[in-house]
């Protein structure tokens, strides 16, 4: 007997199931050998993406920083520097600079040079300085970027200084400036809110068109904030603590957003109103904690005829005399049923906004 058929009679193994189990096993194997090749190359793969955006210079050595020159975008986030000239490192070593973000560190004074150098950086589009701890903005420090578009200096300390009002006059193509939580000096605010109108004047940004000044404990907005920007569409005051907007209509008539969200608009005084009828239909973002009662009629009626207040069926009454209209639409509440029964101002009014100052400066303080 052949020593073949042999092993197959030894084993019980049918002749035709043996050489389908070594088939079996060939192909398993190669598959494998082919999976493993696969898996080495997404590995190189991944190490190439990697490899790519490591930063060239002194920022090589911090994994918080990625630089893609092909695409003209560098950041370090969270990288903790203090020294503001380790922007220069990035005009050392590349060419092509478009975006920039710097965000977490701690740079307390900006540059009195050029952040960038001597060398005109004219590609640069975008540059994000927010969550720095900057206090001193320093008039030179945006020189020769003669194309930026997009700035947020957001998340800082900044003190204006008389000096330094002439911070944004090297920008005049900006579109849109972020001062989000930018300034929280609680002293001297009439004198801060008078530089910063001054440092807009003086810039002639005539092609801004976004401007975000939300978190900033503004109580009183100045008269001519949206002047200085001909062509302004979009004013973000959320999160402030103004009962009133009265600013120079003729500024606003473009302007096709205005967010005053989140502030104490607990009703909506006359000279608003008026001013409000003039702007654009759906200008005013209104979700604001609103009262209702029987001294609410005047505010409540112009509310549902106006035409300027975006989302305004969706407005309830966080209080409300009676208590069964408490979180009712004010689109819908009956206003012959509104009584001045219950005491809406109280001191307790302001209790919401005192756990809001105590929230964002907890956050700002990084708890």
């Amino acid at each position: 007997m052949p020593s073949r058929l042999r092993i197959s009679m030894s084993y019980n193994i049918p002749r035709r199931s043996w050489l389908i189990s070594i088939t079996y096993l060939l192909i398993s194997s190669t598959v494998w050998v082919v999976q493993a090749g696969n898996r080495q190359e997404y590995q190189y793969r991944d190490d190439a993406i990697e490899n790519k955006l490591i930063c060239a210079g002194k920022l090589a050595d911090y994994a918080a920083c990625q630089c893609d020159p092909s695409a003209g975008e560098y950041s370090c986030i969270n990288a903790q520097f203090v020294d503001a000239n380790v922007f220069l490192d990035i005009a050392t070593n590349y060419k092509y600079i478009k975006s920039v973000t710097f965000h977490g560190n701690n740079f307390q004074d900006l540059t009195s040079t050029p952040l960038f150098g001597s060398d005109s950086q004219s590609g640069l589009i975008k540059l994000n300085l927010s969550a720095n701890y900057i206090v001193n903005l320093n008039s030179n420090a945006l020189r020769n970027m003669p194309n930026l578009q997009v700035l947020d200096i957001s998340n800082n300390e900044i003190v204006f200084r008389p000096r330094d009002v002439d911070f944004l006059t090297h920008t005049p193509h900006l579109t849109q400036l972020y001062m989000r939580r930018a300034f929280t000096v609680t002293i001297n605010r009439t004198q801060q809110f008078d530089l910063m109108l001054e440092m807009f004047r003086q810039a002639k940004l005539e092609h801004l068109q976004v401007l975000d000044l939300s978190y900033n404990f503004i109580h009183n907005v100045p008269f001519e904030i949206a002047c200085p920007f001909p062509a302004l569409r979009t004013l973000d005051l959320r999160q402030n603590f103004l009962k009133n907007f009265i600013v120079n209509e003729t500024c606003i008539k473009e302007v096709n957003t205005i967010n005053l969200s989140r502030n104490q608009f607990y009703v909506i005084p006359s000279d608003f109103r008026a001013l409000a009828d003039k702007a654009q239909p759906e200008t005013f973002l209104l979700r604001n904690q609103f009262y209702c009662d029987c001294n609410s009629k005047d505010f409540i009626t112009w509310l549902r005829s106006t035409k300027s207040v975006r989302e305004k069926n969706s407005l309830v009454c966080d209080r409300a005399s009676p208590k069964m209209y408490v979180g009712a639409r004010i689109a819908e509440v009956p206003l012959g049923k509104l009584t001045c029964d219950e005491p809406l101002f109280t001191s307790q009014s302001a209790t919401p906004y005192a756990y809001f100052s105590i929230i964002t400066l907890l956050v700002y303080l990084n708890f």
